[in-house]
């Protein structure tokens, strides 16, 4: 659909669920024409009729650069010569298991799609955001969706933790290097958000019974049973992701959780002590 003259444009990938899709769906409605990637064919087609109006979906994946390039020559003409109000890094996965035994493909699939592909995707759309000296407009932002994984370790998601540990230390490197822009960079930190990653990840421990963590592996559809059932609705990043773009003076992160004050007490814990405090509720 035509975009209209004076709607502020927001970039933001992995739409086709989730948090993605709840931003899609909130943004829209606050009168944003919202930019959505997808890598399906058949969930571009379902989301454009879901959302005819101030929507335009791209085909990519964040770990094709040409995909990635072609979607923002679409996503260019689209603007004719306006700016990005934002770029949201949504895309992502969680593979779970021990780090010690974890698939080398799967661990390597991890960081590509959420540190590399972030990157891909940012790097690509920069002069669409205002990386130009020359630039005129009001630079945009970037928000990425990161995890309370970013900020505290957890065992059996190591591979997701250490992507997501990654992914603070990229975006903060970004925000540096950026201000001379103008271009602000801000991390949201979410604990379980209502989305179908927990369905998705049921049974995949199961690859690891039989080894030295088989009770873990029979315990973990519990634990993801549990942390569903405590999981926040997602548009509760719907609506910080609208008051980080609306705010002059937006933090630089976020920690989205039931237990926010557990969770800044952790982080400032002494490492022996949450050591035993994380491994006996595991065995709790």
């Amino acid at each position: 659909m035509q975009a209209d003259q004076k709607q502020s444009f927001i970039l933001i990938t992995g739409v086709s669920s989730g948090i993605g899709y709840d931003a899609v769906r909130f943004l829209t409605d606050k009168g944003y024409f919202v930019i959505g990637s997808v890598r399906k064919p058949e969930d571009l087609e379902r989301i454009e009729k879901e959302f005819p109006d101030n929507f335009k979906g791209v085909l990519f994946d964040v770990r094709d650069k040409e995909s990635i390039a072609a979607a923002k020559q679409e996503v260019e003409n689209l603007l004719n010569g306006r700016s990005l109000t934002a770029l949201i890094n949504n895309a992502g996965l969680s593979i779970p298991g021990p780090i010690s035994m974890i698939p080398d493909e799967d661990f390597r699939i991890q960081m590509e799609v959420n540190l590399f592909g972030v990157r891909n995707v940012t790097n690509a759309f920069l002069p669409l955001l205002g990386m130009d000296l020359n630039f005129k407009g009001i630079p945009g932002k970037i928000i990425n969706i990161s995890s309370l994984s970013g900020v505290i370790n957890s065992p059996f998601s190591g591979s997701y933790c250490v992507s997501k540990h990654a992914l603070e230390s990229l975006g903060e490197i970004y925000r540096r290097e950026l201000m001379m822009f103008g271009i602000d960079v801000i991390s949201i930190q979410p604990g379980p958000i209502k989305s179908d990653i927990w369905e998705k990840n049921l049974g995949l421990m199961n690859l690891y019974k039989g080894t030295a963590y088989d009770q873990y592996a029979e315990i973990a559809d519990k634990i993801i049973s549990t942390a569903e059932k405590e999981a926040l609705p997602t548009e509760t990043i719907s609506r910080l992701i609208h008051k980080i773009i609306t705010s002059n003076k937006p933090k630089v992160s976020y920690m989205v959780s039931r237990n926010k004050f557990l969770m800044h007490l952790a982080k400032r814990m002494p490492p022996r002590l949450l050591d035993k405090l994380i491994w006996k509720r595991l065995n709790k």
